[in-house]
């Protein structure tokens, strides 16, 4: 579209600064919107058959403890959004562009939109569950061990990190994107589908009509859950492909079938 290189030109702040500006918007739309679809479902109690079990005392959201929590998540998102979010495309942005990623050229077409989100989703998937393993190594669990705070998925809880644990967290969002010299605004799309699946994999629900909770995606949010209740395997991301095939998916494939046997004896 040469609507938008001919805004980029005419932006009077620089590339940079439009970079800043758009990843600001970027982020507070995905970031909030989610977090509000899954709030506001909650506070009118829609989706309630789909509500993942809290089956332990400290799984409860309304313990003491897990409101105060919830209060210091909901002021280190905003802190994000406004300050570390914009300062981090700041400083960054120029050895984003030194690489390839464009900002003032013609917006792709759909197809080539739509393949290079796709290889960023499995980049971000493998390098996802690479670096979230390697942070549950004793050695450098004590930088994420501050996610783990949250033994039950909770929207607040998907920017709930130790600094360190956070660039780690945001890396595998950007670098497939860069190295495969995407678009800034295609970058920018896929950073948008991520933001939903981050905060639905982190929200409690298992939702049967979202596409990033079925087919390649299986389970997503019941995977994650899974890791917060049990702090052991489902390190991926998107797709359980590298659980399965490292074989850190087996406990919670054994949960599963404890469920299953539980919920038949019931019956």
């Amino acid at each position: 579209m040469c609507i938008w290189a001919d805004y980029v030109h005419s932006f009077q702040y620089g590339e940079r600064w439009l970079a800043v500006w758009v990843v600001f918007w970027v982020h507070l739309v995905g970031t909030w919107t989610s977090c509000g679809v899954f709030k506001l479902a909650e506070y009118m109690g829609f989706w309630q058959k789909y509500r993942l079990p809290r089956d332990r005392p400290d799984m409860d959201p309304n313990l003491p403890q897990n409101r105060k929590r919830d209060r210091w998540a909901i002021f280190e998102q905003v802190l994000g959004t406004v300050l570390f979010v914009p300062m981090f495309i700041y400083l960054v942005f120029p050895y984003m562009q030194l690489a390839g990623v464009e900002i003032a050229t013609e917006i792709p077409g759909i197809r080539k939109l739509s393949l290079d989100i796709v290889i960023m989703i499995l980049g971000c998937d493998t390098l996802f569950y690479w670096i979230h393993r390697g942070f549950h190594h004793p050695l450098l669990y004590r930088f994420h061990k501050k996610h783990h705070e949250y033994k039950a998925t909770n929207v607040w809880a998907s920017e709930y990190f130790d600094p360190l644990d956070l660039v780690a967290n945001i890396l595998p969002g950007v670098l497939p994107g860069v190295l495969i010299q995407t678009h800034f605004i295609t970058l920018m799309a896929f950073t948008l589908i991520r933001s939903w699946q981050s905060i639905q994999a982190h929200s409690g629900y298992d939702l049967p009509f979202d596409p990033f909770q079925r087919g390649p995606f299986w389970k997503a949010a019941s995977r994650h859950d899974f890791h917060h209740s049990h702090n052991m395997g489902c390190y991926g991301d998107f797709t359980n492909f590298w659980d399965y095939v490292c074989g850190t998916d087996v406990h919670y494939k054994k949960y599963l079938e404890q469920c299953r046997l539980a919920r038949k004896k019931d019956d």
